[in-house]
């Protein structure tokens, strides 16, 4: 006991919190599997890349729609239960998805599963504020996207040996349907943790029009608005290629499924690394210029992935770009929550994800398309998420070039340094 306390005490994190950290890692696993798996799985079905476009663009739609609805029940039955039924209940969805060879069912189900997803998206971020302090709250961010990026590493890595394993036995179809129904049970074990979390007390909302007040008092604040447009454009990039980095390397590179796992996993990898640095490059650079370098620095990389169809060339450039898109992670999550008072960040969290998740609902289906339709299909989506990217870089700086220092002599003059 008094060891668990003094590792407890050196994390430097609750009860709460840690509870969290173990329980996600499960889920995560489930996700990197079933993620990675998922477009292969409907490809073996020969179902082509636009209805694959359509059930990845709905189910990323759902997480946009429900958001709001999932925020205002998040508000009433508490944080933890939120998160509780997310892990409950997409993991048996994957089990349900990997069920059935039905299109229209798995189209069904995809869109559950994004709705579904909506109640851990506007419970993580308010749950950490909750659970944290100042001294510790973006470390705890950075652990949580480390453990994110990590568990999804395993799951692709591990999920992608046992795709390959089953596949030659039982062969490809029903070697993916195994294996995606073995990620979905250990999703389940999620359940175990965030169950024994205690929860505060739920900051109830009364009625619906005064969640849209406030939802309409939010929209009015300088910083959140902008960084909603920021993420708007963010997402419209990411959604046409992200989800599609399974079936680029299956169907453009010729990668066998173990290779896809590896590959993946080695990309995640590279996030988690650094989701980790990130927190050092803020302290000494700022969060503004930490975000700005990280994402300049992984364009190129991004359009090195479409340009020769090599494994090698394309797992470093994949490896590269994900892990400077990506590290900035933790610090935007830890942003994003500070430009609201407390009693705003479950809506604003709900805001946030629609405006992220509308606009790559809509790319990943443009993206299905163009990979269909269009010569140099699996190609030309990078340039034009390379091209967004820019453009939503040049738009955070001209947004919050001073917002670090704004904040710091803000912070000074409450604790009388100034």
């Amino acid at each position: 006991m008094r060891l668990k306390k003094r590792l407890r005490n050196k994390i430097d994190f609750s009860r709460n919190a840690l509870l969290y950290l173990c329980g996600i890692c499960f889920f995560y696993i489930s996700m990197g599997a079933f993620n990675m798996l998922q477009g292969i799985y409907i490809k073996e079905l020969k179902i082509d890349e636009g209805f694959l476009g359509l059930i990845l663009s709905l189910k990323t739609f759902a997480l946009a729609f429900f958001s709001i609805p999932c925020a205002i029940i998040v508000n009433k039955i508490g944080k933890k239960n939120g998160v509780l039924l997310t892990v409950f209940l997409v993991p048996l969805l994957v089990i349900f998805q990997a069920l059935s060879t039905n299109k229209w069912i798995i189209l069904m189900l995809s869109v559950l599963q994004g709705g579904a997803n909506s109640f851990m998206m506007v419970s993580e971020g308010p749950f950490f504020m909750e659970n944290s302090n100042s001294k510790n709250r973006l470390k705890l961010f950075s652990y949580s996207f480390a453990d994110n990026v990590f568990s999804t590493m395993m799951g692709y890595f591990i999920f992608g040996q046992v795709s390959g394993g089953l596949n030659s036995i039982f062969g490809d179809i029903s070697g993916l349907r195994y294996t995606m129904i073995i990620s979905g049970l250990v999703g389940l074990i999620s359940c175990f943790f965030i169950f024994f979390i205690k929860d505060k007390k739920a900051c109830t909302i009364e009625d619906r029009s005064t969640f849209l007040k406030n939802l309409v008092k939010i929209s009015k604040k300088k910083y959140p608005l902008k960084f909603l447009i920021y993420n708007l454009i963010i997402g419209f990039g990411a959604g046409l290629v992200v989800p599609y980095f399974n079936v680029y390397l299956k169907y453009k590179v010729n990668a066998s499924t173990e290779q896809v796992g590896f590959i993946m996993s080695l990309a995640q990898g590279a996030m988690g690394l650094g989701g980790l640095i990130t927190p050092f490059m803020a302290a000494k650079y700022g969060r503004i210029k930490t975000i700005i370098m990280c994402q300049v620095a992984s364009i190129p990389f991004l359009m090195l992935i479409a340009l020769p169809p090599n494994i090698i060339v394309v797992t470093i450039a994949l490896f590269m770009r994900n892990g400077l898109m990506n590290m900035a992670g933790p610090v935007v999550g830890n942003l994003s929550m500070e430009l609201i008072d407390e009693d705003e960040r479950s809506i604003f969290a709900s805001v946030n994800s629609i405006s992220n998740n509308l606009s790559r609902a809509l790319s990943a289906m443009v993206g299905g398309f163009i990979m269909n339709h269009f010569a140099y299909g699996y190609e030309v989506p990078y340039f034009i998420t390379a091209i967004m990217y820019v453009i939503a870089t040049g738009f955070f700086y001209n947004s919050f070039k001073g917002f670090d220092a704004k904040t710091q002599a803000a912070h000074n003059n409450k604790l009388g340094l100034v």
